[in-house]
């Protein structure tokens, strides 16, 4: 299926660090999504990569290295939304959490046929610009950037 057509994303036999596809049998599969204007993805980190695909519309990514970690104040684990940050990044509140104006950010705005690399544990806050449909796939986790995310308790 994928592996047969795009033959870039098979995994790299006898090497540390594949490519892509950490354990090809753990794949599961591509989502979709569709999103309306105005729909926002609150900041958070994943466990494993992403690969994410815009098919049509404009998104809007806000990316933040794990390093950034501590400035992103996080939900605690246990929390329902654990991973995710507690601060609107619609309207920030900065007197509660001063930290955030230190997070160090990257912005990307995805046009139809982008692809992003999202690697394990990166921030990213989503904003639809308009009506859009992307479509993603998951790899499985690495241990790249594990000591940020444990330094801030995950």
């Amino acid at each position: 299926w994928l592996f047969d057509e795009l033959t870039f994303f098979q995994p790299r036999l006898g090497e540390e660090r594949p490519f892509y596809l950490i354990e090809p049998k753990q794949q599961k599969g591509i989502h979709c999504r569709f999103g309306m204007k105005g729909v926002i993805a609150e900041n958070h980190f994943d466990l494993s990569r992403n690969a994410i695909t815009l098919l049509g519309g404009q998104r809007r990514y806000i990316l933040a290295h794990p390093n950034q970690c501590n400035d992103m104040n996080l939900l605690p684990r246990g929390h329902p939304s654990a991973r995710h940050s507690a601060v609107d990044w619609s309207n920030p509140d900065l007197v509660t959490f001063p930290t955030f104006s230190n997070a160090k950010v990257n912005e990307i705005v995805m046009q139809p046929g982008d692809v992003l690399y999202l690697p394990t544990n990166w921030f990213h806050y989503i904003i639809s610009l308009e009506l859009n449909m992307q479509c993603n796939t998951r790899s499985g986790g690495e241990k790249l950037y594990r000591d940020e995310i444990r330094d801030c308790g995950f």
